[in-house]
């Protein structure tokens, strides 16, 4: 008889009231009303949650509206869209490749794809491999803006739908450095199963998978097809609005849609070690991470391929994988040790955290804790270690001023014990678990280790996303610089209105009253340029806005561009001081508010976020 899964226990002691040294283990009726309560306080239309073990479902519920003007609810037919869950899917069809020895996942890029173009400076010595679009190491840029979404009801097939996303496809780094999430490369993926087998990459998918595992209702749709198809909405402005459901541009990427009953089965081909498709081998290949750095150390904690380990902080870790795709946040994630997994999938743009959580917790509430071994801190190999790391793996390139800026750490020694501080000051204890790994305090896994890059350098590798050592006074010196700039341009603006009164008095030129007021309004402009940008990344689905050239687009261009012309402008008059200021305090004050904007500017240029054309990225 197989020992049961750890959740039966929990739910036999709930129904049969075993004493319990603490409160009683939560039943399925307080989860489901549970849910429901977090549903309605975070204004979450229509969700679906289910949990099952190994053999059979244990709780699948929905919840709310699929469709909230025609009050249709959620139920058992429903399909919500799984966004970037696609990409397990198509991960699985690699590995099924594979095990034919049609492909391997080590095989070089161009190789096997020589069709296709792409950039890699270092492909003579790190040359791009599959497991690389795997795994997110390949570093490609994620899609650009203007080829996420897209209104138009058409579906890119075949060759194109790779083609679509060649803008990105540029090394940033040697393949296999660092771990940067790009959606092109599943892309890519999706079209070397087409060349592979001679068939759409859904119609293998649906063949080699979802038909053996009996997922009858899941289907690969770009956009909105079905009648049974979740409508989208968001929450703001203190009411709830049905928005369009966009056109996502690669279907390998993101375009599946699926209900509660498929997911499990799919979840359950996990649990039993991916029988009746896969071998255990094949499901163990796929949890493993091969190729960022860290991995060489022992880590095992980041993605691997087309599945990554979450929940650290719980009692319980779980492998699997997320999506989202216009407003619709998902979540497929499994635990063989407890013999369960769970997936969640709600219409309304929240990403269901609380809910998540809650479900994790009741999985694995009557489970012993974990065993979590501890070894001594090595303090003579981690000392040539200890400093300041730089992080340096941007996942869209048009944001990586500012994760430079933001992201940073100061590895020490505290009392016997390693330390990492954030720039924000937050101190976070790590206890070594292997020689140089280490986890974080709280967490259930390892997730931090100590390397090398290919040039010898040190590295920090957080499950695979990239900290490289680096000078901490030069760190904090150009971090510093950057804000005193833009506080000196700010603080500029009260002074440009005192110049109004000295122009109306005849003791300034017009001319000299505009370029003062230049630092000030170029970087208001810029600002509420990038509030507009922000907003659209915020609410996801509005990002298909960046597609044509319209007034908030244009926005966009005529404000960064306006940007980089005013530190032109400012880099001239700074040089050029006559009749600006009779004051010794005056002309240095301007001088230095000019010469701080030209180098705003000229950083800015340097970083691609000085006219920014969304339309033709």
């Amino acid at each position: 008889m197989k020992k049961l899964p750890w959740l039966f226990w929990a739910l036999f002691s709930a129904l049969w009231g075993y004493a319990q040294p603490s409160k009683p283990p939560m039943t399925l009726g307080e989860l489901r009303d549970k849910i429901e309560k977090i549903r309605q306080a975070e204004h979450i239309v229509g969700l679906m949650v289910g949990i099952t073990t190994r053999d059979s479902v244990l709780f699948a519920a929905n919840f709310g509206y699929a469709d909230l003007e025609n009050q249709r609810k959620v139920d058992s037919q429903t399909l919500f869209r799984m966004g970037s869950n696609t990409k397990m899917l198509v991960a699985l069809g690699i590995l099924k490749l594979q095990a034919e020895s049609k492909i391997h996942i080590y095989n070089k890029l161009s190789q096997v794809l020589p069709e296709l173009k792409f950039k890699n400076d270092w492909e003579d010595k790190h040359p791009l491999r599959l497991v690389h679009l795997l795994e997110h190491t390949s570093g490609f840029d994620d899609i650009k803006l203007n080829r996420m979404y897209s209104l138009k009801k058409r579906e890119i097939t075949g060759k194109a739908a790779m083609l679509y996303h060649q803008p990105s496809m540029i090394c940033r780094w040697p393949p296999g450095e660092r771990h940067a999430y790009s959606n092109p490369n599943y892309a890519i993926l999706g079209y070397l199963i087409e060349k592979t087998t001679k068939k759409p990459y859904d119609q293998y998918l649906t063949e080699a998978i979802l038909q053996p595992l009996g997922m009858k209702q899941t289907n690969f749709n770009t956009f909105s097809r079905m009648p049974n198809d979740v409508k989208e909405y968001v929450f703001r402005h203190g009411k709830t609005e049905l928005v369009p459901s966009v056109t996502v541009g690669s279907g390998a990427t993101g375009a599946m849609w699926s209900n509660t009953d498929d997911l499990l089965k799919l979840l359950r081909m996990y649990l039993r070690n991916g029988q009746p498709i896969f071998d255990a081998k094949t499901i163990a290949e796929m949890e493993t991470p091969n190729s960022w750095l860290g991995v060489k150390e022992g880590l095992r904690s980041g993605y691997a391929l087309g599945n990554y380990y979450s929940h650290f902080y719980n009692k319980y870790g779980f492998r699997g994988h997320d999506g989202l795709l216009g407003t619709c946040y998902s979540k497929c994630m499994y635990n063989r040790e407890l013999g369960v997994g769970f997936v969640i999938a709600s219409n309304s743009n929240n990403p269901n955290i609380k809910i998540e959580e809650l479900v994790a917790a009741f999985v694995a509430q009557n489970a012993p804790p974990q065993k979590l071994s501890n070894q001594p801190l090595d303090r003579k190999a981690i000392e040539p270690y200890l400093g300041f790391y730089q992080f340096d793996s941007p996942r869209n390139e048009i944001a990586r001023l500012m994760d430079l800026f933001r992201n940073g750490l100061k590895v020490y020694v505290e009392n016997d014990t390693l330390v990492f501080k954030n720039l924000e000051g937050q101190k976070t204890k790590l206890f070594q678990t292997a020689p140089m790994v280490f986890r974080r305090e709280g967490m259930n896994a390892a997730t931090i280790a100590f390397t090398k890059n290919a040039d010898g350098k040190n590295v920090l590798s957080m499950s695979g996303v990239y900290f490289e050592q680096s000078s901490y006074a030069w760190g904090l010196v150009w971090r510093s610089l950057l804000g005193l700039m833009l506080v000196l341009v700010l603080v500029s603006g009260i002074a440009a209105m005192g110049s109004l009164l000295g122009a109306v008095r005849r003791k300034l030129t017009w001319r000299v009253v505009f370029v003062r007021f230049t630092p000030i309004v170029s970087t208001a402009f810029f600002g509420y340029a990038f509030t507009k940008l922000f907003e659209k990344q915020q609410f996801s689905y509005l990002i298909y806005q960046f597609n044509d050239i319209n007034a908030e687009t244009l926005l966009i261009f005529v404000a960064t561009t306006f940007f980089g012309l005013a530190g032109v402008i400012c880099g001239y008059f700074a040089f050029n001081m006559t009749k600006q200021a009779n004051h010794i305090w005056g002309k240095w004050f301007w001088r230095l508010t000019y010469v701080s904007m030209a180098v705003l500017a000229i950083v800015f240029f340097k970083y691609g976020i000085i006219g920014i054309r969304t339309w033709a990225m």
